[in-house]
């Protein structure tokens, strides 16, 4: 895509089709000459191509003057490349690209599985000054698969690299109609075809479960098995999962928190649904993913705190914050944070994670389902939902009865089982989505306002600690009572917004 157009930056076109006059575009005064070149892309892969599978890419690119590039393509990211020189054609993977697709090699030795050679003629769009307005490019690309037989793939491509919007629009205009139709990834991604990700992988389960226990083939309705529903769900939030490994080995704030959840939505699935699947190894994947979670949310915990704290001192006047508060702050959350990021860093790289992704994409590949995986989507997430819904309700009643610190505790845990009762309900949504909708909305606000409390709770007693500390070395305690004053008012906040919030929790299904 043209960046900020919304318009396709490549078109495919016939081999017989001439390349339209562009010195008539709006703006342009003069084409040049065509510069033309070559330029080779071998492509990496796992034997089984796991890589294609997963919408990843690692390419080695070879241009006219034998210079060499490596570019890693993932789908939470920008393209990343690494440049060559000449000297190293041989060389290796670069050790950082290699790096943020291990979530899907892991480990695995990395081939060259396919080649795709181009030719091109790349013209210049210029204004009456002289100035460059846009590149366009006319490839032609051969693609051969490893041990260099052909693929049948060849393609024929033209493509509009343009800072100005109005141009790329017009040069796309002029290509649809000399015949061009807009192109989908380069040779060999197929975007066309079957998807060989998730989606058709769940094409391919759905159909074998059909074919198997005799249910329609398509998309999901009330009828259809409880299995599709579950197994659906549960890939898309493996590729989740996947897809932000990379934004984590980064240290990307949004890409843990992401990854978090995904880990959460399927661990909270897997347990939700249990009666659907045999107990192993559904059950020790779930200890697997509470493991990783916990990991993860070390790092996370690290980040909520210090920008929580970091709001409450910004909004205090400048003579209530008494000593280096801010300071002893940074440095105290930030250390956690760093030495809990090392941690994931050290996790991400370990056989106990590379062991848990396998033990994931082989259930989800071949699940072991009991006898109720049959039962029709519908009634049966009905039926797990009024379960998961019975035990927050068991979990609200007891919490009624204590105080203090157990009466905390005991809200965490319910907060725990409204997002359980939350992601179950996103689980059902495909067959009932009023229905899921309503508790999904419902159980998710539950879930925040008990997570407001905690969230609170914790960080009085980090305040706690820290004035503790403070005092021991000869600072003024002041500020942290204050701020700690102002937690204990926020959680008793949450604490009425919860009972009002509780009254409206849905009864049904």
């Amino acid at each position: 895509m043209v960046a900020g157009t919304g318009t396709p930056s490549h078109f495919l076109v016939d081999d017989a089709v001439v390349l339209p006059p562009l010195h008539e575009l709006a703006g342009v005064a003069k084409v040049s000459q065509p510069r033309e070149g070559r330029r080779t892309e071998v492509r990496y892969d796992t034997a089984d191509r796991a890589l294609r599978r997963r919408a990843f890419t690692l390419s080695r690119f070879t241009d006219n003057d034998g210079g060499t590039r490596w570019e890693r393509r993932a789908p939470s990211l920008e393209p990343a490349a690494r440049a060559g020189t000449p000297a190293d054609p041989g060389a290796g993977v670069p050790p950082e690209l290699l790096e943020e697709v291990q979530a899907v090699v892991r480990g695995r030795e990395l081939l060259p599985v396919q080649t795709l050679s181009t030719r091109f003629l790349e013209y210049e769009l210029l204004d009456s000054a002289g100035t460059v307005l846009a590149r366009v490019t006319d490839e032609s690309t051969r693609t051969s698969d490893a041990g260099g037989d052909p693929s049948g793939r060849d393609r024929r491509a033209w493509g509009i690299d343009s800072a100005g919007d109005a141009l790329a629009r017009d040069a796309g205009a002029m290509f649809l109609a000399a015949g061009a139709v807009p192109a989908g990834p380069a040779p060999g991604g197929e975007r066309n075809a079957t998807p060989a990700g998730p989606a058709g992988d769940a094409a391919a389960a759905d159909s074998d479960i059909g074919d198997r226990d005799g249910a329609a083939v398509g998309p999901l309705e009330t009828g259809s098995p409880v299995a599709l529903l579950l197994l659906r769900y549960l890939r898309e939030q493996f590729e989740e999962l996947l897809r932000h490994d990379p934004r984590v080995r980064r240290g990307d704030a949004d890409g843990i928190h992401k990854m978090r959840v995904a880990t959460r939505r399927l661990r909270s699935a897997l347990a939700s649904y249990r009666s659907t699947m045999d107990p192993e190894p559904a059950r020790s994947l779930r200890g697997e993913l509470r493991w990783l979670a916990r990991v993860l949310g070390e790092a996370r915990d690290a980040q909520v705190m210090r920008h929580r704290l970091q709001e409450l001192i910004a909004a205090e006047p400048d003579d209530l914050v008494m000593g280096p508060v801010a300071a002893r702050v940074d440095e105290e959350l930030l250390h956690d944070y760093r030495q809990a990021f090392g941690n994931i860093r050290e996790v991400l790289q370990s056989p106990r994670y590379f062991q848990a992704l396998d033990g994931l994409e082989g259930l989800l590949a071949s699940p072991f389902w009991a006898e109720t995986a049959k039962e029709p989507a519908g009634p049966a997430a009905a039926r797990i939902i009024r379960r998961d819904r019975k035990r927050l309700h068991r979990r609200v009643r007891a919490a009624r009865t204590l105080d203090g610190e157990d009466y905390a505790e005991a809200l965490h845990d319910a907060r725990k089982d409204a997002k359980q009762l939350r992601y179950a309900a996103e689980v059902w949504a495909p067959v009932q989505p009023k229905e899921a909708k309503e508790m999904v909305d419902a159980a998710e606000h539950v879930q925040k306002i008990l997570g407001e409390h905690q969230d609170s709770v914790v960080t009085q007693a980090y305040l706690r600690r820290m004035g503790a500390t403070a005092s021991a070395a000869g600072e003024n305690g002041f500020t942290y009572g204050r701020l700690h004053a102002l937690e204990q008012a926020h959680a008793k906040s949450a604490r009425e917004r919860f009972v009002h919030a509780w009254k409206g929790f849905p009864s049904s299904p």
